[in-house]
């Protein structure tokens, strides 16, 4: 039985054998679970989103945030419950294209037989955060040549290993010919931003949406 997701950058999941002749799609309110924390990126997508599905569909759409398990959590819960159009999951490409690949014994369900992606739901771009405890750049191109002059030495943090950001930074890091230290963190984009403020990583790719504030 597959669920079908619907997502982002942001990647959605739905049974798709749920059964819609009997009463009108939806009678009742619609679940959609995240596998991050209040405040993220994914999660703000999803309330802007849900609220205006709300106005179209004449149901709630409930939020339920299930962080974790690189979105093996999330992704998981949304494959047990009822296959009815009722339980969706909302993910990005670290928890619904990379996790699967590279955590995949991690998994209980098959994922590729039991969750198809569907559409994207938006993007958010990237900015390249410095701290600023004891971090000379103040400028992309200062940050370039102080990376270049010593290789191995920059820290930057992520939200874990197969993560949007851990990804997009070591591309980057190899489009630029930099060799950065990765300092993985699992709590989120908070964490990233109490890493910076700190000063135990340098650097990171944070979402506008979550560290605008």
């Amino acid at each position: 039985m597959k669920r079908l997701s619907v997502g982002f950058a942001f990647l959605v999941a739905v049974g798709c054998s749920f059964a819609m002749a009997q009463d009108k799609y939806p009678s009742k309110p619609i679940k959609v679970v995240v596998p991050f924390g209040a405040g993220s990126a994914t999660d703000i997508v999803i309330r802007i989103v849900g609220d205006q599905m709300r106005h179209e569909l004449g149901q709630q759409i409930v939020v339920e945030n299930k962080p974790g398990a690189f979105g093996i959590l999330a992704i998981e819960e949304m494959v047990r419950a009822r296959p009815d159009g009722y339980t969706l999951q909302v993910g990005n490409p670290g928890t619904n294209v990379l996790a699967p690949i590279i955590y995949k014994d991690k998994f209980k369900i098959d994922y590729d037989k039991e969750v198809v992606m569907v559409s994207r739901m938006g993007e958010v771009p990237l900015i390249l955060a410095a701290t600023a405890k004891d971090f000379a750049p103040k400028t992309y191109a200062e940050f370039i040549a102080l990376a270049k002059a010593n290789p191995g030495k920059v820290r930057y943090a992520s939200v874990g290993v197969g993560s949007n950001n851990h990804y997009d930074t070591e591309a980057f890091a190899q489009w630029a010919g930099l060799k950065l230290i990765h300092i993985p963190n699992k709590g989120g984009g908070a964490a990233i931003t109490n890493d910076l403020v700190s000063g135990d990583a340098q650097v990171a790719l944070v979402n506008a949406a979550s560290s605008a504030a």
